[in-house]
């Protein structure tokens, strides 16, 4: 009894001891098992057959699937000349062992490589009629890979006599007589459900040619020498890179995934590191606040945690439960990288889930990517993430508020079919005033939407404007002018000097909000193959109109345009603003929060300057090379968005910042692990990819 009582009985400082000396211990097994998982690494990376990358000059480090001609078979296409002189010329062989044609590398990335043909560059500068026989040989279609021209265009090669019957947006170049003649569609042709190519082009010879700018009369002005070629592996490929394999062909040529450690030592041991110092660093503050950390790590099933990267985690379960097992008469939309579905959780809330397709490769990347940048960014007019599953739950799925009037493409196109109501302009003013507050926003705290289009766009109850969809989205350097990436977007909102110099920046959004804008003006979606084939693509047809002086053209007549002088003046107002952000230059474009200036100043003229129709008429006869911009607001104007949530003058609903949210403060540590442990992870999942 006595002892029992001396157990129950221990001084409370003697207890505290006990605990901190349980707490060094797990320290100093934390640090066991990161420095063991550092040898395990040097270990396997002393095994391994193929490193992960190989050094080739100033194309810099390359990767699976390709390689240098001195170890083929790491990878699917050889460069040669990675081993010599780093400033040498790198070459690329395609085609068969006897007729092959060897091209100029430019630029090496993950899944492209970028070569050039030097001969068929000569070909389109003198204008030969030769460029239309230069075919380019891919290898073929293994269980490894298949290979493609990423931009490239079909063109037929017709004898002269024959004459095919073919639709308005086919192009004829027949300068090539007497021996035959040219004819080409625009590529956005082929994205379009149930496109046949026409049965009287069955007796012309058709080849791929790569495609640099948009498709005109003359095809010199629109081919290139340049070839982007896009590598898209298997998915057992895939799997086998994401397990550390290296993908091979038996003997047989039937697929085959060794099990041998790649050789990650240096990335992964600076990787393990930094976890290292975030877990000793988390176990400081573990020995100051025991508790609250403890509560953080305490379960060590992620599915059932509540916190997961600062954001809440909900279970596979009951998102399943939530969506009545993904119905697809709950779908609300389709985007590149998954669908996105209407729930109902069991607290009674409303949402949107996004379920990422399992066949996207960079579903992971895409999944990390968007919570990233959403759980950095508090701003009414983007929508709002309630939270995720695990990474290790049996599917990725992000679920955010519901927002329940749609998306602006709804209304301006589908409007008809009764699905959504029609858009007066003044509506349509304050979507353009509260999407340009959004990009604003976003441009303010570094980050590139690259993907901003009216489908993006989506609507609550009030007609306040919720921006979302961010897995394109890139964080953008304050040190640098432009991020080198391959394009990517939606046909009709891509930045064509992105698309042609592969140079992202900002104004690679105020393009696509200019092509916003004129949907805004027009209710025209942004490609429309019934239209001339000279104005499929909308940006193409606003600048003709606009040059022309014939914006009248252009606007949705339900607008007013002709019975209202304000409507009349700031339609014009605005059409002259899309024109400056679609000039092909992004130099000649506006920024942002100019665009945002001007918005604002076209929306209070009807207040500051009522118009005539004799006025209106003569706002429309001005075009927008004579309308002077406000001048940029400073960077520190934008300072306070990231601390207050609030920008802009709205009747929207407010956010508050969630740091002065009264309540437990271990939630708000938690966010910052989470934040924290986030970063790592990214690192660590980009240097697990090769």
């Amino acid at each position: 009894m006595h002892s029992m009582h001396l157990l129950f009985s221990v001084p409370k400082p003697f207890s505290y001891f006990i605990f901190h000396t349980h707490f060094l211990g797990f320290v100093l097994k934390s640090l066991i098992v990161y420095f063991s998982q550092l040898l395990l690494i040097v270990s396997a990376h002393q095994t391994g057959k193929c490193p992960p990358s190989l050094e080739c000059g100033l194309l810099g480090q390359i990767q699976f699937p390709f390689t240098t001609t001195e170890q083929p078979h790491c990878g699917l296409l050889a460069i040669h000349g990675c081993q010599h002189d780093p400033s040498a010329p790198k070459t690329l062989q395609l085609g068969t062992s006897t007729t092959s044609t060897s091209y100029s590398v430019l630029k090496v990335e993950p899944r492209t490589i970028i070569i050039a043909d030097d001969e068929q560059e000569r070909y389109l500068r003198n204008k030969s009629c030769k460029a239309f026989s230069k075919n380019v040989t891919l290898p073929h279609t293994s269980p490894l890979a298949s290979f493609r021209i990423k931009y490239n265009i079909s063109i037929f090669r017709c004898n002269h006599s024959l004459k095919p019957s073919l639709p308005n947006y086919f192009h004829n170049y027949p300068n090539c007589s007497p021996e035959y003649d040219i004819f080409y569609a625009h590529p956005n042709t082929l994205s379009y459900t149930g496109f046949q190519w026409p049965s009287s082009l069955a007796p012309c010879s058709a080849i791929q040619l790569p495609l640099e700018g948009v498709p005109s009369e003359d095809p010199f002005q629109f081919l290139t020498g340049n070839i982007v070629v896009e590598v898209q592996l298997s998915h057992e490929c895939e799997r086998c890179l994401d397990g550390k394999g290296q993908c091979l062909l038996d003997t047989k040529g039937e697929f085959n995934c060794t099990t041998e450690p790649r050789n990650l030592a240096w990335k992964l041991g600076v990787g393990i590191g930094i976890s290292g110092i975030v877990i000793i660093g988390l176990l400081i503050i573990w020995y100051r606040k025991p508790r609250c950390v403890f509560d953080f790590f305490s379960n060590p099933n992620p599915e059932s945690a509540s916190i997961y990267f600062g954001v809440p985690v909900f279970t596979y379960k009951d998102l399943v439960i939530a969506t009545k097992s993904f119905d697809p008469s709950r779908e609300l939309g389709e985007g590149g990288f998954g669908i996105v579905y209407y729930g109902k959780l069991r607290d009674g809330r409303e949402v949107a889930v996004k379920r990422l397709y399992e066949h996207n490769y960079r579903r992971v990347e895409q999944f990390m990517n968007e919570i990233k940048i959403l759980t950095r960014l508090r701003n009414k007019n983007l929508v709002s993430l309630y939270g995720c599953t695990s990474r290790d739950s049996r599917e990725l799925l992000l679920v955010y508020e519901y927002i329940s009037n749609g998306t602006v493409a709804s209304h301006l196109h589908h409007h008809e079919s009764g699905n959504h109501g029609y858009l007066p302009w003044l509506i349509r003013m304050k979507v353009a005033i509260e999407t340009a507050t959004a990009l604003a926003y976003l441009h303010a705290s570094d980050i590139i939407h690259r993907d901003v289009k009216t489908s993006n766009i989506l609507l609550d109850n009030t007609y306040c404007v919720k921006v979302a969809d961010f897995g394109l989205s890139r964080l953008f350097p304050l040190d640098v002018t432009h991020v080198s990436t391959a394009p990517q977007g939606t046909p009709g909102y891509v930045d064509p000097e992105y698309h042609r110099c592969y140079q992202l920046t900002n104004k690679s959004d105020v393009y696509s909000f200019g092509v916003v804008l004129i949907e805004l003006i027009s209710s025209m979606p942004p490609i429309d193959l019934n239209r001339h084939k000279d104005e499929i693509n909308l940006a193409d047809l606003a600048i003709r109109k606009i040059y022309k002086n014939a914006i009248a053209e252009l606007v949705d007549p339900s607008l007013g345009f002709e019975s209202n002088g304000d409507v009349k003046t700031q339609i014009t107002a605005v059409a002259e603003l899309a024109f400056q952000c679609l000039q092909q230059n992004k130099e000649l474009r506006p920024s942002m929060d100019e665009v945002l200036e001007a918005l604002k100043i076209i929306e209070s003229r009807k207040d500051e300057e009522p118009s005539s129709p004799s006025s209106a008429d003569h706002d429309e006869v001005k075009l927008l090379m004579n309308m002077k911009l406000p001048p940029s607001p400073k960077a520190a104007q934008y300072a306070g968005l990231k601390g207050n949530g609030v920008y802009g003058s709205s009747n929207c609903r407010k956010v508050t910042d969630l740091s002065k949210i009264p309540g437990n403060m271990c939630f708000v540590f938690q966010q910052v692990i989470g934040y924290v442990t986030l970063e790592v992870w990214l690192l660590v999942f980009r240097v697990n990819r090769g």
